[in-house]
């Protein structure tokens, strides 16, 4: 008999959109490129953040580098919730429909 595998667990980190519509850029800056927009309650997967923290309209975040149903890009991280899990994710979604 095999011993049992372990599995791998990918730490994922999840993000809902708290503003009523997030802009997505095509980099870590105000001046990049508006790529879409995002509604609010909108769960998307967290990839990466910037290394210092910017501020953008009166807010200092990072900026994370997100994966939306495919599109990817870079929101500011003022107008997102961020979450260790889909769940707590999906959860926390809900309540801003």
């Amino acid at each position: 008999m095999l011993p049992p595998t372990p599995v791998l667990s990918i730490r994922s980190t999840w993000a809902v959109v708290k503003s009523p519509l997030l802009r997505v850029r095509d980099g870590p800056s105000n001046q990049s490129t508006v790529l879409s927009h995002i509604r609010m309650g909108a769960v998307m997967e967290v990839l990466t953040k910037s290394d210092k923290e910017e501020n953008v309209e009166q807010e200092s975040a990072y900026w994370y580098r997100i994966d939306y149903q495919g599109l990817k890009g870079w929101v500011f991280g003022s107008y997102i919730e961020i979450f260790d899990s889909r769940s707590k994710a999906d959860r926390y979604s809900s309540t801003l429909q």
